[in-house]
Parts: structure tokens; C-alpha cells; sequence
């Protein structure tokens, strides 16, 4: 897949992608000058960076005291 299919996919900027592939965030495999995409990496890749929230409804454990 190339940058701007990803840029779709994830719904951000082009230029946003070329950033994650220059500091090195994100997975990406070079063909000569053109950076290319696996669509499996980039699910795997999302899926690492995956943060879930903390439930709303008080369940969080309680610090102990001492």
C-alpha cells in the first residue's frame, strides 16, 4: 500500500506518514526511493499502540495503605 492509501486508512495527512517513516514509528518497507506499506504490519503495528481507557464506574483497584 502506498503513503497516501495509508493516509486514507488512518484517516490522517500524507505528510503525518512521511514523518512516522523518517523517526522510524511506523513499518514500512523501501522500493528504491518509494516507501510501500503491508496492510498486516500496519494492523499489528495499531494493535501495539492501542491504549483501552479506564472503566468510568469507580471499578479501579485501590491504592493499599500502609
Amino acid at each position: 500500500m502506498t503513503s497516501k492509501d495509508l493516509a486514507a486508512l488512518l484517516k490522517i495527512d500524507v505528510k503525518t506518514i512521511y514523518s512516522y517513516v523518517r523517526r522510524g514509528l511506523t513499518p514500512y518497507v523501501r522500493i528504491q526511493s518509494n516507501e510501500r506499506f503491508n496492510k498486516r504490519q500496519i494492523f499489528d503495528w495499531i494493535e501495539e499502540h492501542n491504549y483501552r481507557p479506564r472503566p468510568m464506574n469507580g471499578n479501579r483497584p485501590r491504592r493499599r495503605v500502609q
